[in-house]
């Protein structure tokens, strides 16, 4: 019976693997939603400018203008904070793939170590069932053989 001896190391780093995975599928899940907020963002700061636009057209008291041009001013405040949590994002998301394709590496090297010794265990395996089928024909052959020695001398 075959008995890989780094059972437990390559479970080990099979779990270490899905650990990865999830803190990665986490951090896609996370830089996403970030960038959901940022098209938000920038999607609200193309209203307001639209709004203004289309409001030029007819009279626009200054206060307004102000109030607009104001919130505008707001919205790329927010927009750049934004942009620069998306770039935080990013980064932990490229270290977190670099963790997972370790892990994967990792997993994968002691998959081919228990491969390796697989395929071995059964080379010598079959082997040793050749030799002893070998030897088995042999030891029939020999008795038949002593026996039709017997036979011939009664």
């Amino acid at each position: 019976m075959f008995r890989f001896r780094f059972e437990q190391v390559l479970n080990v780093r099979k779990l270490a693997e899905d650990q990865a995975l999830q803190e990665f599928s986490e951090q896609v899940r996370g830089l996403e939603f970030e960038k959901d907020r940022l098209r938000s963002i920038r999607g609200e700061k193309a209203a307001v400018l639209a709004e203004l636009m289309r409001r030029q057209e007819g009279t626009l008291q200054a206060g307004e203008i102000g109030l607009a041009f104001g919130y505008i001013r707001s919205l790329r405040e927010r927009e750049v904070a934004q942009a620069i949590l998306v770039a935080g994002r990013q980064k932990a998301l490229e270290a977190k793939r670099e963790e997972l394709a370790e892990a994967v590496k990792r997993r994968k090297i002691m998959e081919i170590l228990k491969q390796k010794k697989f395929d071995q265990y059964w080379k010598e395996w079959n082997h040793r069932e050749s030799v002893e089928l070998n030897e088995q024909g042999i030891i029939r052959f020999l008795k038949r053989s002593g026996d039709e020695k017997t036979d011939h001398h009664l």
